[in-house]
């Protein structure tokens, strides 16, 4: 086997093994491909023979075009970047002069000035004067090589039959994928080219822009190049196949759930399930028989047997968020299972043995509520073997960025969209101090990208729907706004003035941290009286977690 066979058998394979939903995953394939050798020919051809095998089309060629190329297609426009037909059909093509190359230019004009997939089932193809006219189903399709340079994948075949909708359908599923690690490969090479010419010195958005496309960092779904987020990764690889619980602490939005799943994922536990529930979110009552699960007739509505989520998560994973919300009774049932490891639904006498690795979360600090009395003690350091801090995303701007093109692309999938963020535009989301964190980054791009008319979303429409969703000043870890309505988050309360004065306790507290305890600027936020707020410091006593407080 020569070495450009070897070379297209290794990278069929990995195509073959890429989940091509990931286009982080597909750049860094793009690369392992590029590093081999492998430059865009070459990826082409492997692609080509993979959608020639795929539709039945007996030709296929991804022909570069220059951007203004529009309206018409000359000969010297268009270059091959990869040439592929199936055995047999030489002989169709004999006495035409560069038979690999010769398209029907009208048509891959069409696909470009449409900007979409533009087929034509019975096109006569006359590659020169001398030369026969010929009957063929023309298929182009076009894409983008990079900012400047545009593509056209260009199919042909004797016309047989006319082309099906669901092959149209594959051929869309092939080119988002496919053709994703053609465009990528043609970068790098270019970049490459850049980086040759002068002398290893890049300017600073090209140098950028190879480290966006060739070394992109994914543990289990979680993007990041800050150096506190690699520092937790270390830490997760190091404690994913033992038993220890796990605390994981940070602000409201951070991905605590998707860091729990990716401990799962990455751990010996994960053949078996991994179960989430929000604490805070339901009464203490709700949240027992969902924990614990219970039994027929053990209480008003329960018509059937019930499995609690420690069962269910038996041998996996049980993901516990907003822990530091529970009451003092459910505190004290929990302490119970991760002592014995035992659970009893509701309304039984008999116990089940579960094996269940629990994971916790909190956006409150857990150790000032076991300071205060109102987090046990004794479940606290069990829940808290292993701590993980996650940074809020104002602490790491660098993986703005990277979180925006991973939202991109997969908002795109799902929307059956293709659009994009300009430069200008990942800027100004690098400059936001994003209080919701990467929750409130997701939300933007998804409202951005469905709601612009631009293919290419400029600085203006996302400075502009920045300010409008910039929350109220007291907005913090259990509270959000969105479209104009506050969502507040507190623990569950027996009494109505337990609820209000739980409310009043957490709007202050997030007051005083947003305004650095700043109490002037807090009394005209808040519009009180600064007596007022010194009071109600007292009666909730409420403490600075660091520093000297300013006046």
């Amino acid at each position: 086997m020569d070495e450009t066979k070897e070379l297209e058998l290794e990278c069929s394979v990995k195509l073959q093994d890429l989940d091509l939903v990931n286009e982080v995953e597909l750049t860094q394939v793009a690369k392992a491909m590029f590093d081999l050798g492998a430059d865009p020919e070459a990826v082409g051809g492997v692609a080509l023979a993979a959608v020639l095998e795929l539709l039945g089309f007996e030709r296929g060629l991804i022909l570069q075009v220059p951007s203004n190329g529009a309206e018409t297609v000359s000969t010297e426009q268009v270059r091959p970047i990869a040439t592929r037909k199936t055995t047999g059909t030489t002989g169709e093509w004999a006495g035409v002069q560069n038979p690999e190359f010769a398209v029907n230019r009208t048509v891959v004009a069409r696909s470009l000035v449409a900007g979409r997939l533009v087929l034509v089932n019975d096109s006569l193809l006359q590659p020169n004067p001398a030369s026969e006219a010929q009957h063929r189903t023309v298929l182009c399709l076009p894409f983008d090589l990079s900012d400047q340079d545009k593509a056209v994948l260009y199919l042909d075949r004797a016309p047989l039959e006319e082309v099906k909708e669901q092959d149209l359908v594959l051929l869309k599923e092939f080119v988002e994928r496919c053709l994703h690690i053609v465009s990528r490969a043609y970068l790098l090479r270019e970049l490459r080219g850049l980086r040759q010419n002068a002398a290893g010195e890049l300017d600073e958005e090209s140098e950028a822009a190879v480290e966006t496309l060739a070394e992109v960092p994914v543990f289990h779904g979680i993007v990041g190049t800050n150096p506190k987020l690699r520092k937790l990764f270390q830490i997760v690889d190091k404690v994913k196949d033992n038993d220890l619980n796990i605390c994981i602490v940070g602000e409201s939005g951070t991905g605590k759930e998707l860091l729990a799943r990716a401990i799962h994922e990455a751990g010996n536990r994960r053949e078996k399930t991994f179960v989430a529930e929000n604490c805070g979110a339901i009464s203490e009552t709700l949240l027992e028989s969902e924990l614990f699960g219970h039994v027929k007739g053990a209480f008003t509505g329960a018509d059937d047997d019930h499995k609690g989520l420690f069962e269910v998560a038996d041998g996996g994973t049980l993901f516990l968020d907003e822990i530091g919300d529970t009451s003092e009774g459910m505190q004290r049932k929990l302490l119970r299972v991760l002592q014995e490891g035992v659970v009893r639904p509701i309304g039984s006498k008999e116990t089940i043995k579960v094996d269940v690795r629990v994971i916790c979360a909190s956006n409150r600090d857990l150790k000032t509520l076991v300071e205060r009395s109102t987090f046990r003690a004794d479940l606290y350091y069990r829940l808290n073997v292993i701590t993980l801090t996650l940074p809020p995303l104002r602490e790491r701007p660098e993986d703005i960025a990277l979180l925006v093109q991973q939202f991109t692309d997969q908002i795109c999938a799902e929307e059956n969209i293709s659009k994009r963020f300009s430069e200008s535009a990942l800027r100004a989301m690098q400059q936001f101090t994003w209080p919701g964190n990467v929750r409130e980054l997701r939300n933007v791009v998804r409202r951005v990208l469905i709601t612009s008319p631009r293919r290419v979303i400029a600085r203006k429409e996302v400075a502009d729907f920045i300010e409008t969703q910039r929350p109220v000043a007291h907005a913090g870890e259990n509270i959000e706004r969105d479209d104009g309505q506050i969502t507040l988050r507190i623990r569950a309360c027996e009494s109505f003035n337990e609820m209000i004065d739980e409310c009043e306790r957490v709007i202050l507290s997030h007051a005083l941290e947003e305004c650095s305890w700043n109490k002037s600027k807090v009394t005209k936020v808040l519009k009180i009286p600064r007596q007022s707020l010194y009071n109600k410091i007292a009666k909730y006593d409420l403490q600075r977690k660091w520093g000297d407080e300013e006046e």
